[in-house]
Order: C-alpha cells, then structure tokens, then sequence
C-alpha cells in the first residue's frame, strides 16, 4: 500500500473526503499508487490506477486530515459538474457498464456510498449505468437508493429500459418509485410495462397520484397531451407582478426548472397569455399581469401530432409550448426538452419505416410484436423477388449468348437504388420538417428529376467507357451507358414522388418506401438492361 493510502487508512477520513482531496489537487491518471480495493483494473483504467497522490502532497496524517477536511468542505460547498472527482468516477463508471458491466455491478454492490453519490449528484450517467447492466442486477441497485433519487434516475433512463428494471421490483417499491417521478415521464414509463404489472403498479399508487397519472395516460404518447407536463405556473388576471413573484416563491418547489414562463388565465382557466419570467422579476411590484403578458400566445390541442410541436417550438425559439384542452384551458405545457426527443423520435420511426420494420419497434420489442411487423414486408420482398426473376427469365437466351450482361445487371440496379434513395432521404427528410406543403410537391419532383438527369448523363458516359473496357465490347458499354442514365433519371422522379403519393393518400410519407423504391429500380434496371441489349444487339 502506498504512503497516501496509508495515511488514509491509518487516519479514518472518509471517502468523500479523500476523493476530494485527489481532485482539488489534480491527481487523476497520476502514476503510482494502486488503485482503490474493488476498482475494476484492465484497459479502462491505467496501470498505475485511476488516482495518486503527487509527491509534493502533505506526507504527514494530520496535514493530510487537515488538508482533506478544508477540501472537502469547499468541494461539497461547490458541487461543480465535470469540476469533481465524482463526476469522473461516475464517467469511468458508465464507460465499464457498457463494456464489461458484470465487473461495474460487482464494483457498485461493494461500494454503496460511492454509488449513492452518483445518484444524487448525477443522475443521468446513473441512468446510464443502469442501462447498461442486466435488468436483475440495475434492479438491485435501484433498491438501494432512497425513494427521491431513485426515482430521479428512472427519469433520465429511457421507458422501456426503466421498464425493464421496474418489473424486477415489487408492485408496492414499483409504485413509490413511480409517484416520485415527474408526472409525464411516469406516463411514459407506465406504457411501457406489461399490462398486468402496468395495472398493479396504477391500483397500489396514492390516489392523487392515480388521479393525475389517468389524466395524461389517456392521451397518445405522440400527441402534444402525450408529451406535456402538468407542472407548470399560471396566475389569474388581476393579480400583479410583486403578488405574483410572491406565488411563484411558494410554488417553486413544486414545479422546479418550468419557472421560464408565467402562464395567465381568465376566470374559467382559459389561457389569456404569457409573461416571461425576467420580464415579470423587472416589472413594478404593482404592475398588473394583463399589463405585461404578450396576449394569444402561441399553444397547440391535446390532439396535435408531436412532429407539429416540435416544430412550433423550433420556429418560435420557445422553451416550453402552453397545451390547451377543447375549451381552451390551459392543461399543461410541452417542454423544448421533450419537444426535441420527439422529434428524435420521428425521425428515427420514418427510418425504421423506410425498410418495413415497426414505426414504434426498438431493441426492447417483444419478439413476436417485431415479427409480426416485419413479416409481411419480407413477405412483399419475395414477391418482388419473384417479379425480377420473372422478367430476367425473358431474357434467358440473350444472357446464355452474352453471359457478360449477367456480370453488369447488380451495378446498374445498385446505381439506380443509391440515386433514389438520395432523392427518397431528402423529401422525407423535407417534410419532417414541415418544409415541403403539398403545394410544392411538383417542384421538389422536377428538382430531383433535373438531379437525376445531370447525374445520370456522368455516371452513364464514366460506366459505359469502363464497362466496354471490361467486357472488351464498345456496344456493350454503349448498353450499360443507356441502362445507367435512364435508370438514374427514374430513380430520381420516383425517390421524390413515392412519399409524396404515399402523403396525398393520406399514408405515412416513410412507410416502407425503401422497399417501393427498390422494387422500381430493380424492375427498371434489370428490364431496361437487357431490353436495351436485345435492341442494340439484335439478339
């Protein structure tokens, strides 16, 4: 054992303490002494250990008791992100959960405090450990965290994984976890628990609780209802920005960070307007509300589609949207946080669904849900197959004559589907963003069919040049050259056009569009091929 430790050991301090002093004084990833009892060794952490002490550090126990003490006590006085010991014991941490996560759970299980500590300082990489670990041992450390920061670590993990963890609770420790949660984010991992244990956890939760839970789980998780959070601040007309910052003053353990905007309501609770905060914290104490509120902001139904939230905060630069009910009160509000998660989200359905796999399918799926969705799209896959073949059997004695076309047919149709997949991306791509209304759908097409033919026109002349060379037939490459462009050009207009058909028949834009598009330019590129040699060729 090394001087420091013994030192450490010898004195007592505890081990707050003495990851402060190897902090404060810049001792991470320093050679010498071995690293602490039951920290993982191995690529993840130096030879020498993850700390050790410089040599010009106090080398007497008093000094050092002295020293760690002061330390401590500024350091826990500071809790600084990135600027503690903790924060990179929580990042190595998170580092051997997601490559060797049987040794980051033996290590937590031994070191409770340390594990506590990352809890409650940072929750997001405590979330992330937890991810990381099978779901029996992340259940066992949950259950050694007290109620509070459990529960703030179930928040930062993602639904279906918290999902994962929780049904290894009991159905009363599941439910305390859970009441503990912000509303809309117990919402969210509610739905992702298997029915029988989603309606035990719901039966044993304190009725207010319950309440406030059936009231957003009614709601479509892709739906501004879905997403919003009832904990918000909103004051009646009449009241004035020295009794208002007063409210706020009450309210502000209850609705935490949502203090950004001041919501204003009328009498019936029907939104009137909205006063920035740092607006009202200027005004005179005496100032009415109505007096400094901008009137009809900007707010969206239960009912709106997440994308369209998304997008109303992106354009607005807002940090929360007011969300209205039927009659126009005011029911909650959508956060920019969750906002842009959901447009994550999006984005990553309309990509799922552009090869036929499910809109809301991920690593968590059920087995026989995802094979369910997918089933039928690889069903469709081989009647295409099926198809192609059909039509390269047309041509059988072309290719037994010239069995070097056989040798191009997969460039052309590659050629074919990364042009329109091009044209596919961008167009969806576009109207995720709202930024293609149907009124310039025509454009965008001609624009991707002016794309195609530019492209075309070069890639035609460069494959036919090399295609003749390799097949040592100038009519061969003449064949390749013509097969390439017209395929590129089609390619092109119907990457472009399959989402917008598929949104004027009022389908998802990205439903399995990648499979529509390869289907065309397979047919085009194989068909056209080798039609174009039987003509060129006269065989």
């Amino acid at each position: 054992m090394g001087h420091w430790q013994g030192l450490v050991a010898e004195h007592g301090l505890p081990g707050s303490t003495r990851l402060a002093v190897e902090s404060l004084l810049g001792i991470f990833d320093q050679p010498g002494d071995s690293p602490p009892p039951g920290f993982p060794t191995g690529p993840l952490v130096p030879p020498g250990g993850p700390v050790a002490f410089r040599p010009s550090l106090p080398r007497s126990g008093a000094q050092l008791s002295l020293v760690g003490g002061v330390l401590y006590l500024g350091w826990a006085a500071m809790r600084l992100p990135f600027r503690t010991p903790l924060s990179r014991v929580s990042h190595r941490l998170r580092e051997l959960a997601r490559n060797r996560p049987d040794e980051a759970e033996e290590y937590l299980d031994t070191h409770h405090e340390e594990w506590e500590e990352i809890a409650e300082s940072d929750p997001g990489s405590a979330a992330d450990i937890l991810e990381a670990l099978h779901e029996e041992d992340a259940a066992d450390l949950l259950r050694d965290l007290d109620l509070d920061d459990g529960a703030d670590v179930l928040d930062e993990m993602r639904a279906p994984a918290a999902a994962d963890v929780v049904e290894e609770l009991s159905i009363e420790r599941a439910a305390d976890l859970i009441a503990e949660m912000e509303t809309h984010q117990a919402v969210d991992l509610l739905e992702a628990l298997e029915e029988d244990v989603r309606d035990a956890v719901i039966a044993a939760l304190d009725p207010e609780v319950r309440l406030a839970i059936n009231r957003l789980i009614v709601y479509p998780p892709d739906s501004a209802g879905g997403l919003m959070t009832t904990d918000y601040a909103s004051l009646p007309k009449g009241v004035t920005s020295g009794e208002a910052i007063e409210s706020l003053r009450r309210l502000h353990a209850e609705i935490g960070s949502n203090l950004t905007y001041v919501y204003v309501v009328d009498l019936q609770g029907k939104l009137a307007g909205v006063v920035p905060f740092r607006e009202l914290v200027f005004a005179r104490p005496g100032t009415g509300l109505e007096d400094i509120m901008l009137e009809d902001p900007v707010s969206v139904s239960v009912e709106t589609d997440r994308e369209i939230v998304a997008e109303l905060i992106q354009r607005y630069h807002l940090i929360s949207l007011p969300v209205t009910d039927a009659q126009d009160h005011l029911v909650g509000i959508v956060k920019v946080d969750e906002a842009m998660e959901a447009a994550q989200a999006e984005a990553t359905e309309d990509i799922a669904q552009m090869v036929g796999a499910g809109a809301e399918e991920t690593v968590y799926t059920e087995v026989s849900v995802s094979v369910q969705r997918r089933l039928p799209w690889i069903a469709l896959n081989l009647v295409i197959g099926l198809l192609l073949a059909y039509v390269i059997s047309g041509f059988e004695t072309l290719i037994e004559e010239k069995a070097v076309l056989a040798s191009f047919m997969p460039m052309i149709a590659l050629l074919g589907g990364n042009s329109g997949a091009q044209s596919l991306a961008v167009v969806i791509r576009a109207m995720a963003v709202g930024s293609l209304p149907p009124g310039r759908a025509p454009r965008a097409i001609r624009r991707e069919a002016a794309i195609g033919l530019f492209n075309g026109l070069v890639i035609a002349v460069l494959s036919g040049l090399l295609g003749g060379i390799v097949a040592g037939d100038a009519s061969i490459g003449f064949v390749i050259g013509v097969a390439v462009f017209v395929n590129l050009v089609v390619a092109g207009i119907v990457g472009a056009s399959i989402p917008i058909l598929l949104r004027r028949l009022g389908q998802d834009p990205a439903l399995a569009s990648n499979i529509f598009l390869t289907t065309v330019t397979d047919i085009v590129g194989f068909g056209g091929f080798l039609l174009t040699a039987k003509l060129v060729l006269n065989l």
